[in-house]
């Protein structure tokens, strides 16, 4: 019986740190991916070159260089940015913005979710990222099939490996829109660029209290074998 109860306690014990783990460490799902506001600045060199904060590009005249008019500086909407593991609607990744005197947002039809977690540098599933604008559904998840650099992968870079709780990350992506899109917009390159902070997924108040409400029950039982 003394063994039983020695188990429960080491087991128990041992869930509570894994949930406190679990919360500070890795991009589980529900983790946000809080970024930073984009700045904008006047078209010269010198600012091109010394950017802050999140945007996007379009390499609209298809010259191969990113201009100062190509970028689109972006702040976080609704959700406060990237939400793992969730679908999001326009208006909640990113606050609207204009591109071309239209009104755009980002948004996902699939959730965006980390298919490579091996190092500082992790990989990104943004197959099911998309641009909404005025109304057109622009997929920007690539074009593999004319474009063998699109492999609809994000790279995050954190401050550490766990990029835990907290920790600042760099998240980079880059696609072509599809050749033939109904936007009109087919075969142009996109980038996104991303600075922020890790927003870890808290441990729900009932694990804890159970768990150390448990802890504290199989504490007064063998005090009072004890006596």
């Amino acid at each position: 019986m003394k063994l039983k109860k020695t188990a429960l306690y080491t087991a128990t014990a041992l869930a509570l740190s894994t949930f406190g783990y679990s919360a500070q460490a890795a991009l589980v799902t529900d983790t946000l991916l809080a970024f930073d506001a984009g700045s904008d600045c006047p078209p010269d060199l010198v600012c091109i070159l010394s950017v802050s904060g999140s945007y996007f590009t379009t390499d609209s005249d298809g010259d191969g260089v990113i201009s100062a008019g190509e970028i689109t500086w972006i702040a976080p909407g609704t959700d406060g940015g990237i939400i793992i593991g969730q679908t999001q609607a326009p208006g909640e990744i990113d606050v609207p913005w204009d591109y071309f005197s239209n009104t755009g947002a980002h948004m996902t039809t699939s959730p965006v979710t980390v298919v490579n977690d091996l190092d500082a540098t992790k990989e990104l599933d943004f197959t099911g990222w998309n641009m909404d604008w005025n109304g057109f559904l622009i997929p920007l998840g690539g074009d593999d099939a004319n474009f063998a650099v699109d492999t609809g992968l994000a790279t995050i870079t954190c401050a550490t490996s766990a990029c835990a709780n907290n920790e600042s990350f760099i998240l980079d992506y880059s696609a072509h829109i599809p050749l033939g899109d109904a936007s009109g917009f087919g075969g142009i390159a996109y980038a996104l660029h991303l600075e922020g902070t890790i927003s870890a997924v808290p441990v729900p108040a009932a694990v804890w209290l159970f768990g150390s409400g448990l802890l504290g029950l199989l504490g007064v039982v063998k005090r009072k074998k004890v006596t």
